[in-house]
């Protein structure tokens, strides 16, 4: 009687679960035939998309980046602020600056004028998912969060370039720029890898507008096999130093975030001859370099030329070989048709290249 009741609830069991499986199948044909694709974006959201594209708002800057990236830029009907201002990709995409300004996600979009915009989805920051459901909720639009370097990590991810590829149908080409970043920054982390710990340079970067604000993760320093000192401290984003906590720490290197003719302008030469600086190695040495390109967020560009510069800059002996500046260019013809464009960036900024 036991082994009777056991059978049957083992064929019950197996009945549920094919209905279950079948019910989704059939829900997914379903889904599909109405002409809408389910998301999972990178703040674990599920969003319902369309299936046809035309039309679409990027209230985040690496979103934007990724869309051009991707030959889409003629889809895009609004921006946020700051890809209005963004001093690299309104070089390379000049567009950027006829296109409406709507405002930034969490300061404040002008959702009045985004609707009017008709947008089929709205890409935004994954570390804002509230106020992309917020958006979503209020326009009705689809939003999608995407982010390159994500928290709590901070790590590198190139998922944003293959989900953004899904949602306008650029997938082959979304693929295969996902496959030469990876390649690209796998001719560091190859190497790197293997540098055991004790072995390992340790670095500190430092912010253009005030070099005592830090990152509290940074991976260019990470991937290029550098021991972030800040580490050692909060592990937030952006966060305030004092000077005894610096020279505590003594980095062999201290990398500069060099866009500071825009957000700042504070140079190699105020750190060098700043006598609060003058008891640290990599002061009295001269181991300051203009490195990191950032505005609000990354570039998937550079972010994978700044690992190459700070590998080449710890470890010049196993990266002998390694072109940076050849690497640079070669990065950006094939992310967005430019050329020689990395050399054009090292002459404005005065970029430091070993």
């Amino acid at each position: 009687m036991a082994a009777r009741k056991v059978w049957i609830i083992a064929i019950l069991s197996i009945i549920i679960v094919t209905v279950a499986i079948g019910g989704l199948y059939y829900y997914n044909i379903l889904l599909s035939q109405s002409g809408q694709v389910k998301i999972v974006d990178q703040a674990d959201r599920e969003v319902y998309v369309p299936r046809k594209i035309s039309k679409v708002v990027s209230l985040w800057p690496e979103a934007t980046r990724i869309i051009i990236a991707l030959d889409a830029g003629d889809m895009l009907v609004g921006v946020c602020s700051a890809d209005k201002r963004d001093p690299i990709m309104t070089r390379i995409y000049p567009q950027l600056q006829e296109l409406p300004d709507l405002g930034d996600i969490r300061a404040g979009v002008n959702t009045e004028e985004l609707v009017s915009l008709e947008p089929d989805v709205i890409f935004s920051d994954a570390r804002s998912p509230e106020a992309a459901d917020d958006l979503q909720k209020t326009t009705d639009i689809p939003v999608v969060c995407v982010r390159i370097s994500l928290p709590p990590d901070g790590h590198f991810s190139f998922e944003p370039i293959t989900l953004i590829g899904k949602v306008l149908n650029k997938e082959d080409k979304a693929e295969y720029l996902r496959n030469f970043l990876e390649s690209e920054l796998s001719k560091v982390t190859d190497v790197t890898s293997d540098i055991p710990e004790d072995e390992r340079k340790t670095g500190y970067i430092a912010f253009a507008r005030d070099p005592l604000i830090t990152l509290g993760h940074v991976d260019p320093l990470e991937s290029a096999g550098v021991i972030n000192v800040a580490t050692k401290g909060f592990q937030t984003v952006w966060y305030p130093v004092n000077i005894e906590q610096l020279i505590m720490w003594n980095p062999d290197i201290i990398i500069i975030h060099c866009l500071h003719k825009i957000i700042g302008n504070y140079t190699i030469e105020d750190i060098l001859n700043d006598p609060q600086w003058q008891n640290l190695d990599a002061v009295k040495e001269g181991r300051v370099y203009n490195v990191i390109v950032g505005y609000y967020g990354w570039y998937p560009a550079t972010a994978i030329i700044n690992v190459m510069q700070i590998a080449k800059i710890a470890y010049p002996e196993l990266f002998s070989d390694l072109d940076v500046e050849k690497e640079g260019n070669e990065i950006y013809k094939v992310m967005y048709g430019v050329d020689n464009f990395f050399t054009d960036l090292v002459d404005i900024y005065n970029l430091y290249v070993p």
